[in-house]
């Protein structure tokens, strides 16, 4: 018999078995007598009584059944013992009552309802000591996938719990049936080891549990099947492992073979490339030799090139820082001739703006970098000349808290020209008494390439009717639009005192 032809006939025997496996655990059948006498008198039974009456009528229409009648009514017991079993909170006998249905269901063909009810039933009798009640529920989950051709794996794992509870009650027949079936299952897929142990199991049990010889004998003659087709099937692996083996060895010699050959062929191959290498090698490195020197040549000019552009860069940092300075001297020379006050504040605003930028570049032609600042130092720097500049060192107090970071000039010039007009404005507009003032400039690099410039003070703070988006300032909006150079966004709120906020992105991967 073909493996796959053995494995259907013992799924065909282990239905069978599992059918009688599960009838077998009835309890003690009534005669028929009873059985009338015991229906007339459930009007009169309440509680537990009821339960255990309904639960023996259901179990003889179940062990009698002859047609669908019975098994209705069989069904219909079990069902109203549940709903009373349910009522009085008893998880044992619900648990034997679902046990019940998922019987009366395999008698009925019910696959799908035979799992179900002997889910509930192991859901409600795991909280009891009903060991044995148990293990016949893991037998019905068992049955439903022997019934529904289930893979080996999920219907080995109801029927070893089954196994495992009935060791637990110490019931020594129904913990050999159980290995007796899971012997059948590794058989059914050539696992004779497993089987072969599971059928030992099983005698070991039959045995404590005191049955005659004459019951055990097929058993044992099924044994000695399962240990000559071991020893065959055990054979058999060894034959096709020599077989395997002399093949193996026949294709290492022809490989080898081979391979010497194909080895011989590629090392005349290799020394022929390896000398054509040496050849071409040699040629070449004379022609990378000359244009080694060429380049040694052309690095040298750069870097003359590069020493001369820096200092031209410098050179024109300075002048431009020398420029700007003119310019102010220029203005400056240009107040003494003004006598309109608002004239003398707008040339004096302008050199404070002009100084901001002067600053830069000073720092610039200063420092090793000739392309971004230090924004700490410039910050510090500008922040003592407009001290300086407004004579308020002995009224109003600059708080700084600077992060140590570097700027391009592309956003250092508009921010040292934002910081000019907010700290100016201040200055000018918050302390009317120039008494207890205070300043405080914060400048931070926050996460994902953000940072924030905050200057606030403790000053008067806005007017009411100030609109920070329709002014007619020349300093708001001039910071407006050195905001929107750098895609900034600005901010001017009253808080306790006027407050300028300012948000930008800068990714030093973009800042070329």
């Amino acid at each position: 018999m073909k493996p796959s032809a053995c494995t259907e006939y013992f799924i065909v025997i282990l239905l069978l078995v599992g059918n009688s496996f599960v009838i077998n655990a009835q309890s003690h059948l009534y005669t028929e007598a009873e059985v009338i006498k015991n229906e007339k008198s459930l009007a009169e039974l309440e509680g537990v009584d009821k339960v255990k009456t309904l639960l023996k009528l259901s179990d003889w229409y179940e062990m009698s059944y002859n047609n669908p009648k019975t098994l209705e009514k069989a069904f219909l017991y079990a069902e109203e013992a549940l709903r009373i079993s349910q009522n009085l909170h008893s998880n044992i006998y619900a648990g034997k009552c679902y046990l019940q249905l998922s019987m009366v269901q395999e008698l009925r063909n019910n696959n799908s309802m035979i799992e179900v009810n002997a889910r509930k039933a192991i859901d409600v009798l795991s909280k009891t000591n009903q060991t044995d009640d148990l293990g016949e529920a893991w037998v019905m989950v068992w049955s439903a996938k022997m019934r529904t051709n289930a893979p080996i794996e999920e219907r080995l794992v109801p029927i070893f719990k089954a196994a495992s509870q009935f060791e637990k009650s110490r019931n020594n027949k129904r913990s050999g049936d159980c290995y007796r079936e899971i012997s059948e299952l590794y058989f059914s897929i050539s696992d004779f080891h497993n089987s072969l142990n599971s059928l030992k199991r099983a005698i070991f049990f039959y045995k404590a549990a005191n049955l005659k010889e004459n019951d055990i004998y097929p058993i044992s003659s099924r044994l000695n099947i399962i240990y000559e087709t071991e020893k065959k099937s055990m054979d058999i692996i060894k034959l096709k492992n020599k077989t395997l083996l002399q093949q193996s060895k026949l294709k290492n010699e022809i490989f080898l073979r081979n391979s010497m050959v194909i080895f011989v062929f590629l090392l005349l191959i290799i020394l022929g490339l390896l000398y054509k290498s040496f050849m071409f090698k040699k040629r070449t490195n004379k022609v990378l030799e000359t244009q080694q020197n060429e380049i040694n040549k052309k690095n040298t000019a750069l870097q003359k090139l590069v020493v001369e552009k820096e200092w031209l860069l410098r050179e024109i940092h300075h002048r431009i820082k020398n420029n700007l300075h003119m310019v102010v001297g220029l203005l400056a020379s240009q107040t003494e001739f003004l006598k309109n006050e608002e004239a003398v504040q707008a040339i004096n605003d302008s050199q404070n703006r002009i100084q901001a930028m002067s600053l830069i570049h000073q720092k610039l032609y200063q420092s090793e970098s000739l392309s971004i600042i230090d924004m700490p130092s410039y910050i510090f720097e500008l922040t003592e000349y407009l001290k300086d500049s407004f004579e308020i060192r002995n009224t109003i107090r600059i708080i700084l808290d600077i992060d140590s970071f570097n700027l391009p000039l592309s956003h250092s010039i508009p921010i040292g020209l934002i910081f000019n007009e907010a700290v100016t404005n201040a200055i000018k507009y918050a302390f009317p008494d120039h008494k207890n003032g205070v300043i405080t400039i914060s400048l931070k690099a926050v996460k994902n390439n953000k940072y924030v410039l905050i200057i606030g003070d403790n000053g008067i703070g806005l007017p009411p009717d100030f609109d920070p988006y329709n002014n007619p300032s020349l300093g708001i909006k001039l910071m407006h639009g050195l905001s929107a150079d750098i895609d900034g966004k600005f901010l001017i709120t009253n808080s306790n005192g006027t407050k300028i906020t300012l948000e930008f992105i800068f990714n030093e991967n973009n800042s070329l």
